[in-house]
Protein backbone atom coordinates (compact mmCIF):
# COMPACT_ATOMS: atom_id res chain seq x y z
CA UNK A 1 0.00 0.00 0.00
CA UNK A 2 2.80 2.38 0.95
CA UNK A 3 4.66 1.69 -2.31
CA UNK A 4 1.51 2.39 -4.31
CA UNK A 5 1.09 5.79 -2.62
CA UNK A 6 4.74 6.58 -3.27
CA UNK A 7 4.45 5.80 -6.97
CA UNK A 8 1.28 7.96 -7.24
CA UNK A 9 3.04 10.87 -5.56
CA UNK A 10 6.00 10.61 -7.92
CA UNK A 11 3.75 10.59 -10.99
CA UNK A 12 1.86 13.62 -9.71
CA UNK A 13 5.08 15.49 -9.01
CA UNK A 14 6.40 14.77 -12.49
CA UNK A 15 3.17 16.03 -14.09
CA UNK A 16 3.16 19.20 -11.99
CA UNK A 17 6.78 19.89 -12.86
CA UNK A 18 6.06 19.36 -16.54
CA UNK A 19 3.14 21.75 -16.47
CA UNK A 20 5.15 24.34 -14.57
CA UNK A 21 8.03 24.02 -17.02
CA UNK A 22 5.69 24.47 -20.01
CA UNK A 23 4.01 27.45 -18.35
CA UNK A 24 7.31 29.14 -17.75
CA UNK A 25 8.95 28.21 -21.05
CA UNK A 26 12.07 30.17 -21.78
CA UNK A 27 12.07 32.61 -24.69
CA UNK A 28 14.67 34.93 -26.14
CA UNK A 29 14.15 38.17 -28.07
CA UNK A 30 16.48 39.80 -30.58
CA UNK A 31 16.40 42.77 -32.92
CA UNK A 32 16.11 42.17 -36.66
CA UNK A 33 19.25 44.10 -37.61
CA UNK A 34 18.46 44.10 -41.33
CA UNK A 35 15.12 45.89 -40.94
CA UNK A 36 15.25 47.82 -37.68
CA UNK A 37 15.68 51.61 -37.91
CA UNK A 38 16.00 52.57 -34.22
CA UNK A 39 19.22 53.81 -32.65
CA UNK A 40 21.30 51.41 -30.49
CA UNK A 41 20.02 52.95 -27.24
CA UNK A 42 16.43 52.80 -28.46
CA UNK A 43 16.87 49.14 -29.44
CA UNK A 44 18.13 48.26 -25.97
CA UNK A 45 15.16 49.99 -24.37
CA UNK A 46 12.77 48.26 -26.77
CA UNK A 47 14.16 44.81 -25.87
CA UNK A 48 13.79 45.50 -22.15
CA UNK A 49 10.18 46.62 -22.57
CA UNK A 50 9.19 43.61 -24.67
CA UNK A 51 10.93 41.20 -22.29
CA UNK A 52 9.01 42.72 -19.39
CA UNK A 53 5.71 42.13 -21.20
CA UNK A 54 6.57 38.47 -21.77
CA UNK A 55 7.52 38.11 -18.09
CA UNK A 56 4.16 39.58 -17.08
CA UNK A 57 2.55 36.94 -19.30
CA UNK A 58 4.34 34.16 -17.38
CA UNK A 59 7.36 33.49 -19.60
CA UNK A 60 11.01 33.41 -18.59
CA UNK A 61 13.62 35.31 -20.59
CA UNK A 62 16.77 33.50 -21.63
CA UNK A 63 19.89 34.41 -23.56
CA UNK A 64 20.03 34.15 -27.35
CA UNK A 65 19.92 30.70 -28.90
CA UNK A 66 16.89 29.32 -27.01
CA UNK A 67 14.29 27.25 -28.92
CA UNK A 68 11.54 29.92 -28.63
CA UNK A 69 13.20 32.87 -30.38
CA UNK A 70 11.38 36.11 -31.29
CA UNK A 71 12.53 38.88 -33.62
CA UNK A 72 11.56 42.52 -33.12
CA UNK A 73 11.88 45.28 -35.74
CA UNK A 74 10.89 48.91 -36.16
CA UNK A 75 10.47 50.71 -39.49
CA UNK A 76 10.27 54.47 -38.99
CA UNK A 77 8.94 57.12 -41.36
CA UNK A 78 8.53 60.53 -39.79
CA UNK A 79 6.62 60.08 -36.54
CA UNK A 80 5.11 56.76 -37.63
CA UNK A 81 6.78 53.52 -36.52
CA UNK A 82 5.70 50.14 -37.92
CA UNK A 83 6.47 47.52 -35.27
CA UNK A 84 6.82 43.79 -36.10
CA UNK A 85 7.16 40.96 -33.58
CA UNK A 86 7.44 37.39 -34.88
CA UNK A 87 8.15 34.06 -33.21
CA UNK A 88 6.78 30.58 -32.42
CA UNK A 89 3.38 31.91 -31.31
CA UNK A 90 2.83 33.87 -34.50
CA UNK A 91 3.45 37.17 -36.26
CA UNK A 92 2.07 40.56 -35.20
CA UNK A 93 2.46 43.96 -36.89
CA UNK A 94 1.00 47.30 -35.89
CA UNK A 95 1.74 51.03 -35.93
CA UNK A 96 2.99 53.32 -33.16
CA UNK A 97 2.70 57.11 -33.26
CA UNK A 98 6.11 58.16 -31.94
CA UNK A 99 8.46 56.51 -29.43
CA UNK A 100 6.19 57.32 -26.48
CA UNK A 101 3.55 55.02 -27.97
CA UNK A 102 5.82 51.93 -28.05
CA UNK A 103 5.18 50.61 -24.48
CA UNK A 104 1.42 50.40 -25.13
CA UNK A 105 2.04 48.80 -28.53
CA UNK A 106 4.37 46.16 -27.03
CA UNK A 107 1.78 45.36 -24.36
CA UNK A 108 -0.94 44.69 -26.91
CA UNK A 109 1.34 42.72 -29.25
CA UNK A 110 2.57 40.35 -26.53
CA UNK A 111 -0.93 39.83 -25.15
CA UNK A 112 -2.16 39.10 -28.66
CA UNK A 113 0.57 36.49 -29.22
CA UNK A 114 0.05 34.79 -25.86
CA UNK A 115 -3.77 34.70 -25.95
CA UNK A 116 -4.28 34.32 -29.70
CA UNK A 117 -6.70 37.28 -29.78
CA UNK A 118 -6.53 39.80 -32.62
CA UNK A 119 -4.61 43.04 -32.21
CA UNK A 120 -6.88 45.86 -31.12
CA UNK A 121 -9.60 43.57 -29.76
CA UNK A 122 -11.13 44.43 -26.39
CA UNK A 123 -9.75 41.16 -24.98
CA UNK A 124 -6.22 42.59 -24.95
CA UNK A 125 -6.90 46.32 -24.45
CA UNK A 126 -7.25 47.85 -21.00
CA UNK A 127 -6.90 51.31 -19.47
CA UNK A 128 -3.10 51.00 -19.35
CA UNK A 129 -2.26 50.15 -22.97
CA UNK A 130 -4.50 52.21 -25.26
CA UNK A 131 -2.31 53.37 -28.16
CA UNK A 132 -2.20 56.86 -29.64
CA UNK A 133 -3.77 55.72 -32.91
CA UNK A 134 -6.67 54.12 -31.01
CA UNK A 135 -7.22 57.38 -29.16
CA UNK A 136 -7.58 59.38 -32.40
CA UNK A 137 -10.84 59.78 -34.36
CA UNK A 138 -11.02 57.69 -37.52
CA UNK A 139 -9.90 59.52 -40.66
CA UNK A 140 -12.50 60.35 -43.28
CA UNK A 141 -12.38 61.81 -46.79
CA UNK A 142 -13.10 65.54 -46.47
CA UNK A 143 -15.99 67.04 -48.43
CA UNK A 144 -16.98 70.63 -49.25
CA UNK A 145 -20.33 71.53 -47.73
CA UNK A 146 -22.33 74.70 -48.13
CA UNK A 147 -25.82 76.16 -47.89
CA UNK A 148 -27.39 77.63 -50.99
CA UNK A 149 -30.37 79.66 -52.18
CA UNK A 150 -31.82 79.78 -55.70
CA UNK A 151 -34.02 82.20 -57.67
CA UNK A 152 -35.30 81.59 -61.16
CA UNK A 153 -38.20 81.18 -63.55
CA UNK A 154 -39.98 78.12 -64.83
CA UNK A 155 -43.06 76.60 -66.34
CA UNK A 156 -45.82 74.24 -65.19
CA UNK A 157 -47.51 72.33 -68.00
CA UNK A 158 -51.26 71.82 -67.72
CA UNK A 159 -53.95 72.65 -70.28
CA UNK A 160 -51.81 75.70 -70.77
CA UNK A 161 -48.23 76.50 -69.83
CA UNK A 162 -47.96 78.58 -66.68
CA UNK A 163 -44.86 80.77 -66.52
CA UNK A 164 -43.95 81.10 -62.85
CA UNK A 165 -41.13 82.55 -60.71
CA UNK A 166 -39.30 80.02 -58.56
CA UNK A 167 -37.15 79.82 -55.45
CA UNK A 168 -35.50 77.16 -53.33
CA UNK A 169 -33.05 76.52 -50.51
CA UNK A 170 -30.70 73.66 -49.78
CA UNK A 171 -27.53 72.12 -48.43
CA UNK A 172 -24.92 70.50 -50.67
CA UNK A 173 -21.95 68.23 -49.90
CA UNK A 174 -19.37 67.83 -52.66
CA UNK A 175 -16.46 65.48 -53.14
CA UNK A 176 -14.26 65.93 -56.21
CA UNK A 177 -16.47 64.04 -58.63
CA UNK A 178 -19.68 63.29 -56.73
CA UNK A 179 -22.03 65.32 -54.60
CA UNK A 180 -25.25 65.07 -52.60
CA UNK A 181 -27.82 67.85 -52.60
CA UNK A 182 -30.58 68.12 -49.98
CA UNK A 183 -32.99 70.96 -50.71
CA UNK A 184 -36.31 72.17 -49.34
CA UNK A 185 -39.14 74.60 -50.15
CA UNK A 186 -38.43 74.34 -53.87
CA UNK A 187 -41.54 76.05 -55.22
CA UNK A 188 -42.60 77.95 -58.32
CA UNK A 189 -45.83 79.86 -57.98
CA UNK A 190 -48.07 82.42 -59.63
CA UNK A 191 -51.35 83.40 -58.02
CA UNK A 192 -52.70 84.78 -61.29
CA UNK A 193 -55.65 87.11 -60.81
CA UNK A 194 -55.85 90.62 -62.10
CA UNK A 195 -57.97 91.49 -65.14
CA UNK A 196 -56.77 88.54 -67.23
CA UNK A 197 -59.10 85.71 -66.17
CA UNK A 198 -57.55 83.33 -68.69
CA UNK A 199 -54.16 83.53 -67.02
CA UNK A 200 -55.03 81.12 -64.21
CA UNK A 201 -52.81 80.29 -61.25
CA UNK A 202 -50.14 77.71 -60.51
CA UNK A 203 -48.26 76.46 -57.47
CA UNK A 204 -45.90 73.51 -57.90
CA UNK A 205 -42.71 72.15 -56.44
CA UNK A 206 -41.34 70.04 -53.62
CA UNK A 207 -41.22 70.27 -49.87
CA UNK A 208 -38.11 68.05 -49.67
CA UNK A 209 -35.73 66.89 -52.41
CA UNK A 210 -32.68 64.61 -52.33
CA UNK A 211 -30.36 64.25 -55.33
CA UNK A 212 -27.02 62.78 -56.31
CA UNK A 213 -24.76 64.90 -58.54
CA UNK A 214 -21.86 64.09 -60.88
CA UNK A 215 -19.21 66.72 -61.72
CA UNK A 216 -17.55 66.40 -65.11
CA UNK A 217 -14.35 68.30 -64.13
CA UNK A 218 -13.80 67.18 -60.54
CA UNK A 219 -10.75 69.26 -59.59
CA UNK A 220 -11.43 72.35 -61.72
CA UNK A 221 -12.54 75.71 -60.37
CA UNK A 222 -15.61 75.52 -62.63
CA UNK A 223 -17.46 72.48 -63.89
CA UNK A 224 -20.66 71.26 -65.46
CA UNK A 225 -22.69 68.76 -63.48
CA UNK A 226 -25.82 66.65 -63.76
CA UNK A 227 -27.78 64.33 -61.54
CA UNK A 228 -31.13 63.10 -60.36
CA UNK A 229 -33.13 62.05 -57.35
CA UNK A 230 -36.51 62.03 -55.67
CA UNK A 231 -38.70 64.60 -53.98
CA UNK A 232 -42.02 64.90 -52.18
CA UNK A 233 -44.26 67.70 -53.35
CA UNK A 234 -47.44 68.71 -55.09
CA UNK A 235 -49.13 70.70 -57.84
CA UNK A 236 -52.12 73.05 -57.68
CA UNK A 237 -53.44 74.67 -60.88
CA UNK A 238 -56.34 77.00 -61.48
CA UNK A 239 -57.52 77.17 -65.10
CA UNK A 240 -60.78 78.93 -65.82
CA UNK A 241 -63.51 77.42 -63.67
CA UNK A 242 -61.49 74.30 -62.85
CA UNK A 243 -58.80 73.53 -60.33
CA UNK A 244 -56.30 70.67 -60.55
CA UNK A 245 -54.61 69.19 -57.50
CA UNK A 246 -52.19 66.38 -56.74
CA UNK A 247 -49.32 65.46 -54.46
CA UNK A 248 -46.89 62.62 -53.92
CA UNK A 249 -43.49 61.30 -54.90
CA UNK A 250 -41.69 62.98 -57.81
CA UNK A 251 -38.67 62.20 -59.98
CA UNK A 252 -36.07 64.96 -60.32
CA UNK A 253 -33.53 65.63 -63.08
CA UNK A 254 -30.87 68.33 -62.72
CA UNK A 255 -28.14 69.84 -64.86
CA UNK A 256 -26.02 72.88 -64.13
CA UNK A 257 -22.73 74.74 -64.23
CA UNK A 258 -20.87 75.70 -61.04
CA UNK A 259 -18.31 78.50 -60.68
CA UNK A 260 -15.68 79.44 -58.06
CA UNK A 261 -15.38 75.95 -56.57
CA UNK A 262 -12.05 76.88 -54.96
CA UNK A 263 -13.62 79.64 -52.84
CA UNK A 264 -16.00 79.89 -49.89
CA UNK A 265 -18.73 81.33 -52.13
CA UNK A 266 -20.18 79.32 -55.03
CA UNK A 267 -22.23 80.57 -57.95
CA UNK A 268 -24.14 78.18 -60.17
CA UNK A 269 -26.73 78.13 -62.93
CA UNK A 270 -29.08 75.17 -62.73
CA UNK A 271 -31.93 73.64 -64.68
CA UNK A 272 -34.41 71.27 -63.01
CA UNK A 273 -37.18 69.09 -64.39
CA UNK A 274 -39.80 67.66 -62.04
CA UNK A 275 -41.60 64.52 -63.22
CA UNK A 276 -44.45 63.60 -60.84
CA UNK A 277 -45.33 59.97 -60.20
CA UNK A 278 -48.97 61.05 -59.91
CA UNK A 279 -51.65 62.85 -61.94
CA UNK A 280 -53.42 66.00 -60.88
CA UNK A 281 -57.17 65.60 -60.50
CA UNK A 282 -60.04 67.98 -61.24
CA UNK A 283 -63.60 67.29 -60.10
CA UNK A 284 -66.62 69.11 -61.53
CA UNK A 285 -70.03 68.92 -59.84
CA UNK A 286 -73.17 69.20 -62.00
CA UNK A 287 -76.35 69.98 -60.06
CA UNK A 288 -79.65 69.01 -61.72
CA UNK A 289 -82.68 71.27 -61.72
CA UNK A 290 -85.00 71.33 -58.74
CA UNK A 291 -87.85 68.84 -58.88
CA UNK A 292 -91.51 69.99 -58.63
CA UNK A 293 -91.72 68.63 -55.09
CA UNK A 294 -88.83 70.87 -54.04
CA UNK A 295 -86.13 68.19 -53.74
CA UNK A 296 -82.88 67.77 -55.71
CA UNK A 297 -81.35 64.79 -57.42
CA UNK A 298 -77.84 63.62 -56.47
CA UNK A 299 -75.28 65.83 -58.26
CA UNK A 300 -73.12 64.35 -60.98
CA UNK A 301 -69.37 64.33 -60.34
CA UNK A 302 -67.05 64.47 -63.34
CA UNK A 303 -63.40 63.57 -62.66
CA UNK A 304 -60.53 64.45 -64.98
CA UNK A 305 -56.87 63.53 -64.62
CA UNK A 306 -53.85 65.21 -66.12
CA UNK A 307 -50.09 64.83 -65.99
CA UNK A 308 -48.40 68.11 -65.00
CA UNK A 309 -44.58 68.15 -65.17
CA UNK A 310 -42.62 71.34 -64.59
CA UNK A 311 -39.21 72.85 -65.37
CA UNK A 312 -37.18 75.62 -63.74
CA UNK A 313 -34.00 77.51 -64.66
CA UNK A 314 -32.42 79.29 -61.70
CA UNK A 315 -29.30 81.06 -60.47
CA UNK A 316 -27.94 79.85 -57.14
CA UNK A 317 -25.56 81.25 -54.55
CA UNK A 318 -23.80 78.97 -52.05
CA UNK A 319 -21.73 79.90 -49.03
CA UNK A 320 -19.53 78.17 -46.46
CA UNK A 321 -19.18 79.40 -42.89
CA UNK A 322 -15.61 78.09 -42.76
CA UNK A 323 -13.29 76.15 -45.03
CA UNK A 324 -10.87 73.56 -43.55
Amino acid sequence: MRSHLLRSSLVTAVLVCGVATAASAQICISIDQARDMLSPDERSAALLLVEKQFELAGHRIAAAGCPAAYELSHVRLGNTIVVTLAGPLGHRETTAIGLDDLPAVYSQMVRSLVTGDALGSMAIVDRTNVTASQDLPARRVQSDTYWHARLGYGGVFGNQTHGVPALGFGYRAEFDRFGVDFSFFNYHFDQGGGYDASRGSAIAGSLLKLEGLYFTSPTANRTAYFGGGLSWGGTNLGEGQKSWNGQGLQGELTTGYELARATNVRLFVQGDATLPFYNTVSQTYSYPQRLPNGSYLVPTVSTERRYTPSVVVSIGLGWQRHRP
